[in-house]
């Protein structure tokens, strides 16, 4: 049962997202106490003055700007948890009125666990939304293989697993969510992922890139960090959505 979360959303030029994702935690029917965490990497854009909008919203809602680095930011904003259980977003994802309300019943907050949810098109495109079911059965083949994985837009987990692992590798340009779930996993942190929850994720990665070569992307991505851990170099795969 979750009564209460710590949120982190990791930020860097998000005027465009952020402000919807926000607005969809406002709107949210749980009932429990949230904390609610953006860490900015220095954005060049209205990311931060569109989020300091929502101050007085978000109860509690704090901003923090930080050096450019995905996993480094989701630490610091970890190290701000007041909570147990802790929620690392995107800020392209949006969350259904009842996202979190439906997983409240669902976890053992007792219990160290890595978690995720089924994803849905933003926009509800018929071709994104095939393309999001291919990914996720990606996820079951990775799950038998014994390294299950949980997309970096919606990670949830305890305090206590963050800390075990050491948090995310910072300085990682590719993979730090691949490895961090594969870490928790390894160290005896159970997997769920739980396809009655859904939220809404962006489709621009996919429509930018290309479908067919984001899948081989991240399939090549999740071989190497398996073997290797995260990817540090920004020119072996040349991913336009590294954050560093």
């Amino acid at each position: 049962m979750i009564d209460e979360l710590s949120i982190i959303i990791p930020t860097l030029n998000e005027e465009n997202h952020l402000p919807k994702l926000l607005k969809s935690i406002t709107e949210q029917n749980f009932k429990g106490n949230l904390q609610v965490t953006v860490v900015d990497g220095k954005s060049e854009d209205k990311t931060v003055a569109l989020a300091e909008k929502f101050t007085n919203i978000i109860p509690g809602l704090e901003i923090l700007q930080t050096k450019r680095n995905i996993g480094y930011q989701c630490n610091r904003g970890a190290e701000k948890a007041k909570y147990d259980l802790l929620l690392f977003l995107d800020a392209d994802v949006i969350l259904p009125k009842n996202c979190l309300s439906s997983l409240s019943p669902k976890i053992n907050s007792n219990k160290r666990f890595i978690a995720s949810v089924f994803h849905q098109s933003s926009d509800n495109n018929l071709i994104d939304n095939i393309f999001v079911c291919v990914a996720f059965g990606l996820f079951f083949i990775a799950k038998v293989i014994g390294s299950p994985v949980v997309p970096g837009d919606f990670i949830l987990t305890t305090k206590e697993n963050h800390k075990k692992i050491g948090g995310f590798r910072e300085g990682a340009v590719l993979g730090e969510d691949i490895d961090y779930c594969l870490r928790s996993y390894r160290s005896g942190a159970k997997y769920h992922l739980y396809l009655g929850t859904r939220i809404l994720g962006s489709p621009r990665r996919a429509r930018k890139i290309g479908r067919l070569k984001l899948l081989i992307t991240w399939i090549r991505s999740f071989l190497y960090v398996r073997k290797h851990g995260p990817i540090y170099d920004k020119n072996f795969l040349k991913y336009s959505y590294t954050r560093n």
